[in-house]
Parts: C-alpha cells; sequence; structure tokens
C-alpha cells in the first residue's frame, strides 16, 4: 500500500497533487477493516481554524447554512417542509465530500479478491437540523426530533436505492462550520 506522501505518484501519472486524487477505500492487512482515504477533503477551508469559534453566534449573514443564503452552500437533496423558504431542516450534498458520487468510476474498476484498494464510491451529505445556530437537536420538540428522524430515513432510503450501497452509516458530528453549530454528516459507502 502507497503511504500518503507518495499517493500523489499513484493516479495515472499525470502529475495530480494528492488533493486532487479520487477518494479510496483501503484495508488494512493487519486489522482487516476498510478506511476512506480522501486526499480532496484537504481542500476545506476550516482545517486549520481554530476549533472554538471566537463568536459562537455571528450574524445570520455570514453563514451559508442561514435561511435565505441556500445559494451558498452544495446542492440541496431535500427541505422540510418541501419547498418552503422558511424551512425547519435541509438535507444538502457535502461540499467537501469524502466519497466520490461518480458511479462511472465505481463501476470501470476490475474486481479481484486480494485487492486492498478501491475506488470510494458513494455518499457524504449534511442535514442542517435548524436554521438556528444556537440548537442543537436536544433542544428540538418531539415533534422536530421526528422530522429530521423522517429525513434520515428518506435519505438513507434514497441512496438504499442505489445497487453498489452495500453499507450505510449516519455519523452525529456536533462542529462549528460557517458559525453553526450543528452539523450532521451523513457517511454513506
Amino acid at each position: 500500500m502507497t503511504s500518503p506522501s507518495h499517493a500523489s505518484d499513484r493516479g495515472g501519472g499525470d502529475g495530480d497533487s494528492v488533493e486532487n486524487q479520487s477518494p479510496e477505500l483501503r484495508k488494512d492487512p493487519v486489522t482487516n477493516r476498510w478506511v476512506i482515504f480522501s486526499p480532496a477533503r484537504a481542500k476545506r477551508p476550516t482545517d486549520f481554524k481554530s476549533k472554538s469559534p471566537q463568536n459562537p453566534n455571528p450574524k445570520p449573514s455570514s453563514c451559508p447554512f442561514c435561511i435565505g443564503r441556500e445559494q451558498e452552500c452544495a446542492p440541496e437533496l431535500f427541505r422540510v417542509p418541501d419547498h418552503d423558504p422558511n424551512w425547519k431542516l435541509r438535507v444538502i450534498e457535502n461540499l467537501y465530500p469524502a466519497l466520490s458520487r461518480n458511479l462511472e468510476t465505481q463501476s470501470t474498476q476490475p474486481e479481484t479478491g486480494t485487492s486492498r484498494t478501491i475506488v470510494g464510491f458513494g455518499f457524504h451529505d449534511v442535514v442542517i437540523e435548524s436554521p438556528v445556530h444556537s440548537i442543537q437537536l436536544s433542544d428540538i420538540d418531539p415533534v422536530g426530533i421526528g422530522d429530521v428522524l423522517i429525513a434520515y430515513k428518506k435519505r438513507i432510503n434514497q441512496i438504499a436505492q442505489h445497487d453498489s450501497i452495500n453499507y450505510i452509516q449516519v455519523s452525529i458530528i456536533h462542529r462549528s462550520q460557517c458559525s453553526s453549530s450543528i452539523s450532521v454528516n451523513l457517511y454513506i459507502v
């Protein structure tokens, strides 16, 4: 297995930087576990910012996750309620996905029983559970939590329609992203 420091030597030899390489699933021969290797995630603008925001509730106009700034986000998959500008939650594609949605890349890769590296095909979405920065899932009323769970189920069902999907994982990660107090990532492989 090629080490990350030598990964730019792989991928067709066209001199692509690590950040431009396609994601891969790599199997660790010692632990026998698969891990996602996604060089493009290095492009994320917040990788080297402080983990605690200086102002956890800045002006809503500065955050692309706020109502009225949807055009600044990655493509929207759906919202609750549908087509309502005063949404309660949104599901969007991740702007810096760990996996590639390109099924053509996935389907052209030869399968071998001894392969320890395969193309990282899958979905990596973001659920914005609330347009209000200070709200966390535990603060949402029972009906709102039900809406969140229904949104998870809806997206999982959409992704499960792909024959190439063998595993779906919902990871809830609370962090400050563009000043939003909640970002929930759906990692789906």
